[in-house]
This record gives structure tokens, sequence and C-alpha cells, in this order.
């Protein structure tokens, strides 16, 4: 499978930056070995993704003086009250403060089921998916992993390009080689 390194300028905590390198790490390594691997490949691209948001909210409550691009003062204000620690949560505020919005009118529901599939670390839950089966050889399949290693491509890509960090700061951005399929 192919990759692709994403140069992400919306990194503010340097250490989760620096776990979000070690886990595309493992993950191309994942990917190298095709359809082995399909449910870690979902989970670790799940936990990047939620990572990468979770970002945008780091930088919302801590970084008053910055700011965030594309991101008015007063919605900052309220982010930086708000205790957002699980990817549900992280998913709600973006969609209520209309974060994501540009990124296509389906990326809530997108990231919802990224969720829904992220938390099978979880053996004895179900997916809450219409269609998916109870049997997790049978509910990543390639196409569920293409599809989230797609998806983490895309927020990646429109978390750099819509929420990147002051230009001077461009030199501590963390490159993220990430599958691409």
């Amino acid at each position: 499978m192919k990759t692709e390194k994403i140069s992400c300028r919306f990194i503010g905590d340097f250490k989760v930056g620096d776990n979000m390198v070690y886990n595309a790490g493992q993950l191309c390594k994942l990917a190298e070995s095709g359809s082995t691997f399909n449910k870690l490949m979902v989970l670790q691209a799940g936990a990047i993704t939620e990572a990468a948001l979770w970002e945008i909210i780091y930088r919302a409550q801590n970084f008053n003086r910055e700011g965030v691009p594309n991101i008015s003062e007063e919605d900052r204000a309220e982010i930086e009250g708000k205790k957002v620690e699980r990817f549900k949560a992280i998913i709600d505020v973006m969609k209520k403060y209309k974060i994501l919005d540009k990124a296509g009118a389906d990326i809530y529901d997108e990231l919802d089921k990224l969720r829904e599939y992220r938390n099978k670390v979880h053996i004895q839950l179900d997916v809450k998916l219409e269609g998916v089966p109870r049997d997790e050889d049978k509910a990543f399949t390639d196409p569920v992993r293409d599809w989230a290693l797609k998806l983490n491509v895309k927020v990646l890509k429109f978390l750099t390009e819509n929420f990147a960090r002051p230009v001077d700061l461009a030199q501590f951005a963390h490159s993220i080689t990430v599958p691409s399929p």
C-alpha cells in the first residue's frame, strides 16, 4: 500500500505530535501486511484521527494569544471552558462550532462511524452501525480498512490546510507518513 507524508502544522502539544508520528509509523508497518491486520489498522487510524482533532480543541483551550485560524474568538473562548476528553465529545464540539463543515456535509457522520469502529478495541462491544456483522473478521473488511485510512488522510490534510499554526512555527511541524489507499 502506498503512503503519503503530511506536514501536520496544526499540532500544538508536541508530545502528542511525537506520539502521532510513532503511531503512524506503526500503522504503516501494519499496512505492509495487506489484509492481515485490518482491525488494528482501523483502530490505529481512528486513534490518530482522534488525536489530530483533539489538537484543535487543545489549542482552542490553551493558545488564547495565538488563537486558532478559522475559529472565532467567541467560539474559542467557549471551547476553552469545556471538558472534552472522549472521541464522541470531540466530534460533538467540532459539529457545534462548525469546525469541520468545509470538509464535507457527511464529515461528522463519517467521524462518528469511525468512532464506532474504533470502539471495537473493546471486543465485547458491538459496532452500533447498521449492517455491520458481530463477527470481527467480517466487520473489518478491506473496504472498511481503506475507508478508515482515506478518512484519516482527509482529516489530517484538512486540519493542516485550515488550522495551521503561524508560519514562523512551521519548522516545528510534525511530518506524518500514513498509508493512503
